[in-house]
């Protein structure tokens, strides 16, 4: 069993790049400042703006004491810095079809604080797509750990 997981990983990390690139290139921008990178970084992924709309960026970063149970707060510069980045490249503001296709799949009076709770994130991950069991394996721990199933996600390939 270990054997044919450990093949089925090699072989999609193999893929990747190829998939991608047939695809027409990235689908997500990946983060392009350095701050945001290390700041959010340092105890998560960074995960790229175009996942929320800007007014769940605002209010994320609104209250970095209490970030999901945990005090992320950070120099006033470096969280100004962060909350521009992430409003300026939130889903519906920055360009490409990506962007649209996450706006989209949140409803205009809603501002999710997680982006388990959009749309589009249920739909990539309802059951028959995603053993809901995975999510709690030893190796993923969490819904919010989307780098321990798309090898890609940093730099913003999430097709995998």
């Amino acid at each position: 069993m270990k054997t044919r997981t450990f093949a089925a990983l090699l072989l999609a990390a193999l893929l990747l790049p190829a998939a991608a690139l047939a695809g027409g290139g990235r689908k997500v921008a990946p983060i392009a400042d350095p701050v945001v990178a290390k700041e959010c970084g340092a105890c998560h992924m960074a995960f790229q703006p175009e996942f929320l709309p800007a007014r769940s960026w605002e209010k994320l970063m609104a209250d970095l004491a209490n970030h999901f149970g945990d005090d992320a707060s950070l120099a006033p510069a470096a969280r100004e810095r962060i909350r521009a980045y992430l409003v300026a490249n939130a889903a519906g503001v920055a360009p490409g079809k990506e962007s649209r296709k996450v706006a989209d799949s949140v409803p205009a009076n809603a501002t999710p604080l997680r982006i388990t709770e959009t749309g589009r994130w249920a739909r990539k991950h309802r059951p028959g797509e995603v053993n809901p069991v995975a999510f709690a394996s030893a190796k993923v721990k969490s819904k919010a750990n989307c780098a321990a199933c798309h090898t890609g996600a940093a730099d913003g390939y999430y097709e995998d």
